[in-house]
């Protein structure tokens, strides 16, 4: 039986370090972009997540096999296209282990690889984060620890101010989340972001631009339609602040009673300057 399956997709605009395309034209392989995307397994492995089999040899001899503990890494990718527009520039897709279940879904420490993973190779102006979560595989609500989080965000500029657009999409069917839902979790994100985040249920239905998603492309996602939309004002933007943003949406969900699997967004309301 295959693993419950998460992908997280980081969105923005790379502006790739000069030696980096010296490092491209000399690799005589041309695989060098590729090769750098899975780095991000090394990463991982570094801070001591380990997510593929393996074993220790020693000697020339089989001493230990290792099986994942934080996700079963499957694939990972990005498009870096030079263009100044927004692409999904990293994504990872992975199985959930459940066998014990854990305490959560592994959203955070993936979105820690993969932007340090970025930011190897150029400067990165990141304006969106999409998780495809299977909320069944985390048994256990989080939401405690979002709360803990409050304090750290709300040390921030307060000045500072960025519009952003929470999204969450569904298929219909049994456990599935509807638009009436929305007021239920938006009070659960604003309880649990206290002062550090302001949460509106009204927002316009315009696009997003600060992501490069097409949900008719992403892989377990076929089916699924936008049924809810919330408006936040945050006083920081980073990959830091959207999972936690992320991660507070989906524990408002499970809170509600809806374990269907979802595609979470959060992105910038509006164009990059």
């Amino acid at each position: 039986m295959f693993p419950p399956t998460v992908i997280i997709g980081l969105h923005g605009i790379l502006k790739r370090y000069p030696w980096f395309d010296r490092v491209v034209e000399q690799d005589p392989d041309g695989t060098v972009e590729e090769d750098l995307l899975g780095f991000a397994i090394d990463r991982a492995g570094s801070y001591g997540w380990q997510t593929l089999s393996s074993w220790l040899n020693e000697d020339g001899k089989d001493t230990a096999h290792h099986e994942p503990t934080s996700w079963a890494h499957e694939e990972v990718g990005g498009d870096w296209t030079q263009d100044g527009r927004v692409h999904q520039l990293a994504w990872l897709q992975a199985g959930v282990l459940t066998d014990p279940p854990r305490p959560g879904l592994p959203a955070r420490p993936i979105v820690l690889v993969l932007s340090e993973t970025l930011a190897r190779v150029g400067a990165v102006t990141f304006t969106g984060l999409h998780a495809l979560l299977p909320l069944q595989a985390a048994e256990r609500n989080t939401a405690f620890h979002q709360i803990e989080l409050a304090p750290w965000f709300d040390l921030a500029d307060p000045d500072a101010r960025y519009e952003v657009v929470l999204t969450v999409s569904c298929r219909p069917g049994r456990g599935a989340v509807v638009e009436d839902d929305a007021v239920a979790v938006s009070e659960a994100v604003r309880e649990m972001a206290q002062s550090a985040v302001e949460v509106s249920t009204s927002v316009a239905e315009s696009g997003l631009p600060g992501l490069d998603l097409d949900l008719g492309r992403v892989v377990h996602a076929e089916g699924m339609r936008e049924v809810m939309r919330l408006g936040c004002r945050t006083r920081e933007w980073s990959p830091d602040i959207a999972v936690w943003l992320l991660e507070m949406v989906a524990d408002g969900l499970r809170g509600a009673g809806r374990l269907a699997p979802v595609v979470v967004t959060a992105s910038l309301a509006s164009s990059p300057a």
